[in-house]
């Protein structure tokens, strides 16, 4: 029998027997299980809020019935891995409007709820694991090497023909299998809390991205595994490792993330919200004020119409219309041709203002991504965001497709010449308005006598069905892996650093 296999396998039945893993396992399936419940609660919340948004939008859209209105609230759903790794699901807003009067920027929350008990933070398993598990791993194997050495176990081994290497290694493997095996008890219980659930549907890929999650689990607590190893390996006491542990375990979890956002705040600090504020106070003043030049030019109060949503009375710009004559019509027609474009420019400069800003906190999140990644818990955090599709890249995703869905939207408002017919305030037929002339036979009760619809509630929505369908784009696939690959590299490569290191340390100290 391998010499790594004996050491490997008394290792894993003296830590199964030991009364710190039993404890460990019992904690392990009740926080996974408590954890898990308590997220599909909330996940089941957030989905039903999510679909009666859903059903109030299409609502919406179906009463429809000039294409000034038609503005499409598109909303993310609730990712389901959400119940694993929260992320900033809930930090993030999952809801943006999309219209041709705005470029979206940024998403609201849906929802509400009470937003006193946001001081509560949901802990999800991530969290979990990255802060107590670790400390887990820490407790369990602090003395795996000096503590056999201060009870003359290892000189034991060592005087075997085995070589320190397939100690190491046993002792490796062998702890990490009696680590994982609780953790896995736990992971399986919170699959079976999942696929139990009548709201949580998970397929194929979120089944790969939950066992990604427990890949990545096991990477980050191998690295604890082996920063214990070569602490234990290069202290003679267990007393003086336990201790230089936890203060490595607090500079890794806390001090690094934390001391990496004070960093980039002092290095790359933001402009001020308020001055892009003010910045698109004036461009929006600029729009009125050029609106206000047109229709003071083109002002007019003898033209006869029904029922209309107007800018100015007087001015000739109007969302609604319900008849009217010719004549008005066409003047209506003309200011739209003028308002539209203008909206549509000064709306995509204010989203550029405020894109700008984003883009410098995107600038000031990378530094401090960049700075924490000294931190395996930051490393592994993100990638079990990434994974779960909880992350910001998801978010600025969704954003994206929103603008690239708002030029789809504006390309087809105008094949359906949206900007260029009084179908952009009135359903009514331009061929069936009454010339402005008639004023002149008839008074006007007459004249609207004889105008049909009589009302909006006469008038049919419109036909919206050829109108391009939103899409989120995949989570899965090329662009989640894309994004979680460098730090899921890099928590493999430091995996093999430590075991490296440790493996030289261990060499070079003394048995006894």
């Amino acid at each position: 029998m391998s010499p790594i296999w004996i050491i490997a396998k008394r290792e894993f039945i003296q830590n199964i027997l030991s009364l710190r893993l039993l404890i460990g396992l019992v904690v392990c399936l009740a926080l996974f299980v408590a954890s898990t419940y308590v997220l599909m609660e909330d996940y089941e919340k957030r989905r039903s809020v999510h679909n009666a948004a859903e059903i109030e939008h299409r609502n919406t859209l179906e009463a429809v019935k000039v294409y000034s209105d038609l503005r499409v609230d598109i909303a993310k759903p609730p990712e389901p891995l959400s119940v694993i790794c929260l992320g900033m699901e809930r930090q993030l807003g999952s809801i943006v409007k999309v219209s041709y009067e705005d470029v979206p920027t940024e998403a609201k929350i849906l929802g509400g709820g009470n937003p006193l008990l946001n001081i509560f933070s949901a802990v999800d398993a991530v969290l979990m694991v990255q802060i107590a598990f670790s400390l887990f791993v820490i407790s369990i194997a602090y003395d795996v090497i000096c503590g056999e050495r201060e009870n003359g176990t290892l000189a034991l081994v060592a005087s075997n023909p085995v070589s320190k290497y397939h100690i190491l290694i046993g002792k490796y493997l062998g702890g990490m299998a009696s680590l994982l095996m609780p953790l896995a008890i736990g992971w399986i219980a919170a699959a079976l809390l999942i696929n139990v659930h009548p709201m949580i549907e998970f397929h194929t890929a979120e089944w790969c991205r939950f066992a990604g999650l427990f890949a990545a689990l096991a990477l980050y607590l191998s690295v604890f595994f082996l920063l214990s190893m070569l602490v234990s390996a290069i202290t003679r006491r267990s007393a003086r490792a336990l201790v230089w542990l936890l203060f490595l375990w607090i500079v890794i979890v806390f001090i690094v993330p934390n001391g990496a956002v004070y960093i980039a705040k002092q290095v790359r600090p933001i402009p001020s919200k308020s001055v892009v504020n003010i910045e698109s106070a004036a461009l929006r003043t600029a729009f009125w004020e050029k609106i206000g030049d047109y229709g003071a030019k083109h002002q007019s109060s003898s033209y006869l119409t029904s029922e209309r949503s107007v800018i100015s009375g007087h001015y000739p710009f109007a969302f609604h219309v319900l008849t009217g004559s010719r004549e008005a019509m066409l003047w209506y027609l003309d200011g739209a041709k003028f308002y539209i474009p203008h909206r549509i420019e000064y709306a995509e400069q204010i989203g550029n203002l405020q894109q700008d800003y984003y883009r410098s906190l995107k600038r000031q999140t990378a530094l401090v991504e960049n700075l924490s990644r000294l931190s395996p818990a930051w490393v592994y955090y993100n990638i079990s965001a990434g994974l779960s599709g909880t992350d910001l890249r998801r978010h600025e995703r969704f954003i994206q497709h929103a603008q690239d869905y708002r030029e789809t939207l504006i390309a087809y408002m105008q094949e359906q010449g949206a900007f260029s017919s009084i179908s952009w305030f009135t359903s009514a037929n331009l061929n069936d308005m009454p010339s402005q002339a008639g004023l002149t036979e008839s008074d006007e009760e007459t004249f609207f006598e004889n105008v049909t619809p009589k009302s909006w509630d006469d008038v049919e929505p419109l036909d919206l069905s050829g109108m391009p369908v939103f899409s989120s784009g995949p989570v899965w696939g090329n662009v989640a892996l894309g994004g979680v690959l460098p730090d899921l590299v890099y928590l493999i490569f430091l995996n093999i650093l430590l075991f490296l290191i440790t493996g030289v340390m261990f060499l070079k100290s003394e048995v006894r």
